[in-house]
């Protein structure tokens, strides 16, 4: 069999190449299967759906072991080049399948055979507005009939154009709605609508201050013009607001162009889609997977068609069909949650600062408490800098204290001196926030007489005890216990919950002050579509309350009565073996810290803790992050750690620690193999070790580590040893993937 073509695809499947097939007829076109489009091709017994990656003359299999494309199911390409080009980037740089990078870029009604016709049509909903003649009837009045139907009328005319689904749910019919058609003043049309929901009134912007308005020169004084600036200002600064006003002056400057905006969690991205709506009305929409297929499907096609101008999104918004975007913005660039942990692990901050440079715009990574690598990048001239030193509005930056909570009692991880804090601010109709990152009533249950501890069947992990669900929860794998009613090792009546969580910190303030609403966040409590939203509301209110959340409250929130912080305990960080365990306390606590007391308000922090003395603790009451900063990159240079080497792991699992370590020092003996024939190669091989968590629902965990000088060294290195290791004997059950760049080292 001939043919002029061949047709490169990817699939979504866990192999690391791409597929050759033929078109589905010898005769067809090349311009009929456009790169971007999907297509329906036979893979084994399956049927698949693909993504056309390329056309080209040959492949390197056998042209009669090919098989025809089964179907084309896109008229035009619904995936545009660029981000086919940016999913193959991840792929080499990741080391990923590229068939599960382009298909977890997808929102989900892509990854399916529906034809392009279906999905368009099925995102599409019914409007009503006035026709021409209606417009130009004068006063029209005279032609309708009942009241109702005027009524409907001079609404429409008012809006302009109204969703159906508006329109019923003001009580008027799909009668009237026919009625007043029939007399050609109204019509219907279709089209699909924005992901903003409906606009707010849009606000007058605030006038910026001196160091705000010197940050926005800065940004904007080249828009055309790939550049990556780090915004460093300190909590409460505005940031947020000199994102706005650079997005306003570059819309002036050009209507049409696009932004995107990434926050590192779902949680983030209501307030900042209000306050961009706030801004620029219904040019806004959010994009993260809390929200229906449907939902992510219409911000796709209307970014695409470049209808939506703004975005407001998580890590895989960074993968939206941009056309024109004329800037990005990360904010809280320091955050983990950027850091996919599972499939393709890419950062999504690396992978925006990758697209603002092929569309020549700029990027501005927005934190308080920036990374060590964009701190290093700012220092070696890569990235601009540009500081906030002072708060906004004329607030003044909180007070923290170390408060010792040795030989002190506690009552729902409260010590006494925290309590009086918390009745005197509270007396003075304010509100306070309590942090305690840890869910649930009680981090541990155990017997008091035998030292039985409730652990996870399935996971080296205890169990944690949650009252009001009245059961033991495993954190890591999700499995529930039911209670146990006494000892199950020595059958005493003798089981305590040690420790406290959200839920027994919530539990003694709502006894302690019984007339104080109690507003606990955190994931148990924010399930259901919009409680969040319903607690963030009640928050904004500005009555008195007593916040008590986990990371979730933990930075980019607002809220202007807040005037006192307490951390519940802030130890669990100052002895972790993660390199990286000081830098990530030291952002926490901060972040938490900087809720405090960010209007007219003076802001208190308290921080309890067992070890008032230890340096890390000491320079973050002095609120001297630059010095934390300093002390670690001194640690990191003397150890040879990121970011002044490159890291990757190999990360495995086995039924037994026996297989997942033994798979690891085979896949060892290829490395230090191979590394023997590229003896100018600088590359460090570590472990294998057990991880730190070795059992994890029923599979054992184990890494190793690699290191190299420089990340293009480390990339060519993983990238030829990949073409060898499937080869590799390893034992029954072992799984293992390449983690590059890894923020958990564990």
């Amino acid at each position: 069999m001939s043919t002029s073509f061949v047709v490169t695809v990817a699939l979504p499947v866990p192999l690391r190449r791409q597929f050759d097939y033929l078109p589905s007829h010898p005769t067809d076109l090349r311009e009929n299967y456009p790169p971007g489009s999907r297509v329906q091709v036979p893979f084994g017994r399956r049927s698949l759906t693909g993504v056309i990656l390329a056309i080209s003359d040959e492949s390197e299999l056998p042209i009669s072991r090919l098989k025809p494309v089964a179907k084309v199911l896109d008229r035009a390409p619904l995936i545009p080049s660029v981000i086919l080009q940016l999913c193959q980037w991840v792929a080499d740089y990741y080391h990923a399948p590229i068939g599960e990078v382009v298909f977890a870029a997808l929102p989900p009604p892509l990854r399916t055979a529906n034809a392009d016709t279906d999905i368009i049509s099925s995102l599409q909903e019914t409007y009503w507005g006035a026709t021409s003649l209606g417009l130009s009837a004068g006063n029209a009045e005279h032609l309708i009939k009942g009241a109702k139907q005027k009524q409907l009328w001079g609404l429409l005319l008012k809006r302009k154009s109204m969703l159906q689904g508006d329109i019923t749910g003001l009580g008027y019919s799909l009668t009237q709605l026919r009625a007043l058609s029939a007399k050609g003043l109204i019509q219907p049309h279709s089209h699909i609508p924005g992901g903003g929901g409906a606009a707010p009134q849009i606000i007058e912007p605030p006038q910026l201050n001196q160091e705000q308005q010197e940050a926005l020169n800065r940004i904007s004084s080249e828009p055309d013009s790939f550049r990556t600036i780090l915004l460093n200002g300190v909590t409460g600064s505005g940031k947020t607001e000199v994102y706005l006003a650079w997005i306003a002056l570059a819309l002036s400057q050009r209507p049409d162009s696009q932004f995107l905006a990434l926050a590192p969690e779902i949680s983030l991205t209501p307030q900042l889609r209000q306050r961009f709506a706030l801004r620029f009305g219904d040019k806004v929409a959010a994009y993260h997977s809390a929200l229906t297929d449907k939902e992510r499907m219409r911000v796709w096609i209307n970014i695409l068609e470049g209808r939506t101008q703004i975005v407001i999104g998580t890590r895989s918004a960074v993968f939206l069909p941009f056309n024109d975007l004329a800037g990005i913005i990360v904010d809280e660039e320091h955050d983990s949650s950027f850091k996919q942990q599972d499939g393709a692990r890419y950062n999504a901050r690396d992978l925006a600062i990758l697209r603002a440079k092929e569309h020549s715009c700029p990027i501005v990574l927005g934190s308080a408490t920036p990374s060590l690598e964009s701190l290093m990048n700012a220092r070696g001239g890569r990235y601009e800098s540009v500081l906030l030193r002072q708060r906004a509005v004329n607030a003044d930056t909180p007070s923290i204290r170390l408060l010792d909570i040795k030989s002190r009692p506690l009552h729902g991880g409260i010590s006494p001196p925290l309590l009086e804090e918390i009745k005197q601010h509270l007396t003075e109709q304010r509100q306070v926030m309590l942090f305690i990152n840890r869910r649930g009533f009680s981090p541990t249950l155990m017997c008091v007489e035998c030292g039985w501890l409730a652990e996870c069947q399935h996971c080296d992990a205890r169990l944690t005890y949650h009252m009001k669900a009245a059961l033991l929860r495993c954190h890591h794998c999700d499995s529930t216990y039911s209670l146990p009613t006494c000892c199950p090792k020595c059958k005493q009546d003798s089981l305590k919950a040690v420790g406290a969580g959200t839920e027994r910190t919530e539990e003694f303030l709502e006894t302690t002050f019984p007339d104080t609403p109690v507003i606990r966040i955190d994931r148990d409590t924010t399930q259901t579509k919009g409680s969040l939203q319903d607690k963030l509301l009640q928050i904004r209110s500005n009555e008195p309350c007593i916040i008590v959340g986990t990371q979730m409250l933990a930075k980019g929130h607002d809220f202007p009565n807040l005037a006192l912080v307490g951390i519940i305990n802030a130890d669990s960080g100052l002895f972790s073996s993660d390199f990286r365990a000081a830098e990530k306390t030291a952002q926490l606590l901060l972040q938490v810290a900087g809720r405090a007391g960010r209007s007219a308000v003076e802001g208190k922090v308290i921080i309890q803790t067992l070890f008032p003395s230890h340096p890390l603790l000491q320079a973050i009451a002095a609120q001297d992050y630059n010095a934390i900063c300093e002390e670690e990159l001194h640690i990191r240079e003397a150890g040879r750690l990121p970011p002044f080497t490159s890291m990757a792991l190999i990360r495995a699992e086995a039924p037994l620690l026996e297989a997942a370590l033994g798979g690891l020092w085979s896949l060892k003996e290829s490395l230090l193999e191979l590394l023997k024939f590229n003896d100018g190669l600088q590359i460090e091989v570590h472990g294998p070790f057990p991880s730190v968590m070795q059992r994890k629902q029923n599979r054992f965990h184990a890494i190793l580590w690699l290191f190299a000088p420089q990340k293009a060294e480390l990339r060519q290195f993983l990238k030829h040893w990949l073409r060898y290791s499937e080869g590799i004997a390893t034992p029954s059950g072992f799984r293992w993937l390449i983690d590059v760049d890894p923020l958990e080292t564990l």
